[in-house]
């Protein structure tokens, strides 16, 4: 087996090297659950539209759900798992294999934190989906008295 970066065996995480991460953001961590689907389901495979939101897959093979770690620190998401493998050969002689995966991507900055979702399927592909937030509307963004201020510049109307 193959490990992809790094991470801390006590379970500690470092320091986020993401260039993304908002000063006033820094101290929100949120762990996302990762939740273990029974197939593979075709929306896995689907591609999300960068305009209704954001998809990360990495492969994760043979990882559970428990041994992946998935966070959202500011505008960075961080995957990181480690696994241990313990066992004897046939002739005896044992064996102890250590596998790790770490990833970190920067988010988009319109990316609604609380609705992202994270599933592992049972091929081993770990998919970090989220929404953008809705941008507020031209009218909301100047208001009732832009328009106001726009229907007195008409010809012909008379200012007090």
């Amino acid at each position: 087996m193959q490990g992809v970066g790094s991470s801390l065996s006590n379970g500690s995480q470092s320091a986020s090297r993401c260039p993304s991460v908002a000063f006033t953001e820094q101290n929100q961590v949120t762990t996302l659950p990762v939740q273990q689907l029974t197939a593979d389901v075709a929306a896995v495979r689907g591609n999300v539209h960068a305009e209704s939101g954001f998809q990360m897959k990495m492969y994760a093979h043979g990882f559970t759900p428990e041994e992946l770690v998935v966070q959202v620190d500011g505008g960075c998401l961080m995957v990181t798992g480690q696994r241990q493998l313990e066992g004897c050969d046939p002739d005896g002689s044992g064996f102890r294999v250590a596998q790790k995966v770490h990833q970190q991507m920067s988010l988009p900055p319109d990316l609604d934190p609380a609705a992202m979702t994270c599933c592992l399927t049972p091929s081993g592909q770990l998919c970090v989906r989220g929404q953008c937030r809705v941008p507020p509307s031209p009218e909301a963004q100047t208001g009732p008295a832009s328009r106001l201020r726009s229907r007195g510049s008409k010809k012909g109307s008379k200012l007090a």
